[in-house]
C-alpha cells in the first residue's frame, strides 16, 4: 500500500471513530429525569468515557486517558495485570508515539448494568497503525473485541476492566516490533505462566476466573492444579492473584475465581459474605479443574487466605477429589473465637439481628442493606479502623473490589464454625501462619483437632504481610509449593 493508500485508509477509519465516539443524552438540562432517561444518560457517559480512551491515545491527548480511568485497572491483552492509569499511560505513550498514526474505530457496544454503579460494555473494534517507510508494508491493522467495565464515581464512569481480545490481523504485522524498536523499549519478557479466562456453573450462576497455566508445561500435559481463594468479602484481583502467578510459576495450574456475587461472577444478592454458598463454589471450581484437559484431576488441591482457609478445609474434609490442603494466615473461628473478636456475646448477637432485619427486608422488596466493608470513621462497617491493605488503592483497596457488605451477611458468617471441619479433614494439610496474625489460636485449635498432624509453619508478619507484602508472600508461596509437589505427586 502507498503512503498516500495508507492515509486514506488512517483517514477513513478517524471518520468512523468520530461517528461513534460521542453519543449524547436523550435528557435535557433541567428536565426531571425518569429511570429510562437515567438509563439513557448513563449510557452516554459511559460510551463516551471508553471512546475517550480511544481517541485520547490516537491524539496523544494522555490527560485524556489518564482521566478515563479508576484508580486501579485489570489491563488485560492476554494476561490479566492491575495497573495505575500511569503505569497504563508510561507503556502506551511511547509505543503509540512511535507509530506515524493510529486509529481505534469502536463500534457495535453492547452496554449491561450489574448494578446502578457497575457496568459492562462488549464492542468491537478496528486498530491502524501507520509506520512511513517500513519494509514490508506501512499499514497493519488489527480487528477484534473489547470487553470494559466501568463504575460510577464521584467524577463519573470510570473504566475499571478493560480487556482486549485479538482477531484478524491485516498488513504487515511487524509494524509493532518496528515501533517498539523506534521507541528504544525492550522487548516484553517471556511470562513464567500463560492464562486461560474461564467461566464454569455454580447452583444455576455461572461464575467467572482465571486459570493459570505454566509455561513450563509440554504439550499434551496433564499439571497438578489447585484453586486459590483471598480473605472474606475479596475478589480474585487481589490477594489470590499474586499467589496464584507464583504456583503456576512453580508447575501447578492455579485457578482463581470470583465467587457468586463478587466481581465478574454472576449471583445475587451481590456482596453477600455466605460461607455455604462460598463452599458450594469452591466444590464447583473442583468440578471444574477435575475435567480440565490440561490438569491432572487426581492431583487436586486447594489454598485458602485468611477467612477462605475455613471454606477450603471444609469442602476439602467432604470431598475425595481435594487431595491436599493449604491455609494461609487462616482466619478460623468458632463461636467463642468470633465472640471474642465482635464484642462479646452481645456484639454478635446485635450483628447477628441486623442482618436476619436485613435479610427479611430483602425476601420483602429485594432491596439488599449494604455498609462499608471496611471504614475508619463508619462504626457500622464490617471492619473498623485502619486497615491500610482496603483502603489503599496501590495494595487491595482496588475498584474492582466495591468496599461493600451486605448486612445479610452476618448471621451466615458469624455462625459459621470453621474449626468443625477439622476432625473430618484427612487431606494432607500445611498452615503457615504468624503469632502477630488473626487468631493464631484458631489454627492452633484447628491443628489440634486435625485426625493427622498437619504442618505448620509459623513466621513473622502481620495478617496484610500475608495479602501483599512480597517477602512474605514469597516464603509463603514456597512453603505451599513443596507442600503440594510432595502431596501431589505423580502417582
Amino acid at each position: 500500500m502507498t503512503t498516500t493508500g495508507a492515509r486514506a485508509a488512517i483517514a477513513a477509519l478517524a471518520l468512523a471513530l468520530t461517528a461513534c465516539g460521542s453519543p449524547t443524552s436523550a435528557v435535557q438540562p433541567g428536565a426531571k429525569e425518569n429511570p429510562m432517561q437515567n438509563a439513557t444518560r448513563d449510557r452516554s457517559a459511559i460510551l463516551e468515557t471508553i471512546h475517550n480512551v480511544a481517541r485520547g491515545a490516537d491524539l496523544r491527548q494522555w490527560d485524556t486517558v489518564r482521566s478515563a480511568f479508576a484508580g486501579r485497572v485489570v489491563l488485560d491483552y492476554g494476561i490479566p495485570e492491575l495497573l495505575t492509569p500511569e503505569e497504563i499511560v508510561s507503556r502506551w505513550q511511547p509505543l503509540l508515539s512511535a507509530f506515524d498514526s493510529t486509529q481505534h474505530a469502536i463500534r457495535d457496544e453492547q452496554v449491561s448494568f450489574v448494578d446502578p454503579d457497575l457496568a459492562r460494555v462488549r464492542s468491537r473494534f478496528q486498530a491502524a497503525h501507520h509506520l512511513a517507510g517500513a519494509a514490508g508494508g506501512e499499514l497493519w491493522s488489527l480487528a477484534g473485541r473489547y470487553e470494559h467495565e466501568l463504575a460510577r464515581t464521584a467524577s463519573g464512569w470510570k473504566v475499571t476492566r478493560m480487556r482486549m481480545i485479538p482477531g484478524e490481523s491485516t498488513g504487515n504485522a511487524a509494524l509493532l516490533e518496528r515501533a517498539r524498536e523506534r521507541a528504544g523499549l525492550p522487548a516484553p519478557r517471556a511470562p513464567d505462566y500463560r492464562v486461560e479466562h474461564v467461566r464454569f456453573p455454580s447452583e444455576g450462576a455461572e461464575l467467572v476466573g482465571v486459570l493459570h497455566l505454566p509455561a513450563s508445561a509440554r504439550e499434551g500435559e496433564r499439571v497438578p492444579a489447585v484453586a486459590v481463594l483471598g480473605s472474606w468479602t475479596t475478589v480474585k484481583e487481589q490477594m489470590p492473584s499474586l499467589y496464584a502467578q507464583r504456583l503456576a510459576a512453580a508447575g501447578f495450574a492455579a485457578l482463581t475465581f470470583d465467587v457468586r456475587g463478587f466481581g465478574e461472577s454472576e449471583g445475587a444478592p451481590r456482596h453477600e459474605e455466605s460461607p455455604a454458598r462460598k463452599i458450594e463454589d469452591i466444590r464447583a471450581a473442583v468440578a471444574f479443574l477435575s475435567a480440565h484437559p490440561a490438569v491432572d484431576g487426581n492431583r487436586l488441591g486447594l489454598v485458602g487466605v485468611c477467612a477462605s482457609s475455613g471454606y477450603v478445609a471444609a469442602e476439602a474434609a467432604d470431598d475425595p477429589r481435594v487431595k491436599s490442603v493449604v491455609m494461609v494466615a487462616p482466619w478460623l473461628h468458632d463461636a467463642a473465637l468470633a465472640a471474642s473478636v465482635y464484642g462479646g456475646p452481645e456484639g454478635v448477637a446485635e450483628r447477628v439481628r441486623k442482618g436476619r432485619e436485613a435479610r427479611a427486608r430483602f425476601a420483602a422488596t429485594g432491596e439488599v442493606s449494604y455498609v462499608p466493608a471496611v471504614s475508619v470513621t463508619d462504626s457500622s462497617a464490617a471492619m473498623v479502623g485502619q486497615f491500610d491493605y482496603y483502603l489503599d488503592v496501590r495494595r487491595g483497596g482496588i475498584p474492582q473490589w466495591g468496599n461493600r457488605f451486605a448486612v445479610m451477611s452476618w448471621p451466615g458468617w458469624l455462625e459459621f464454625d470453621a474449626l468443625a471441619s477439622a476432625p473430618r479433614l484427612r487431606a494432607p494439610t500445611l498452615i503457615v501462619h504468624s503469632e502477630e496474625g488473626a487468631i493464631p489460636d484458631g489454627a492452633k485449635r484447628f491443628a489440634a483437632a486435625m485426625p493427622a498432624a498437619p504442618r505448620v509453619v509459623w513466621t513473622a508478619g502481620t495478617q496484610f504481610h500475608f495479602y501483599d507484602d512480597p517477602a512474605t508472600v514469597e516464603r509463603a508461596s514456597q512453603e505451599a509449593a513443596a507442600h503440594l509437589r510432595a502431596t501431589l505427586a505423580a502417582r
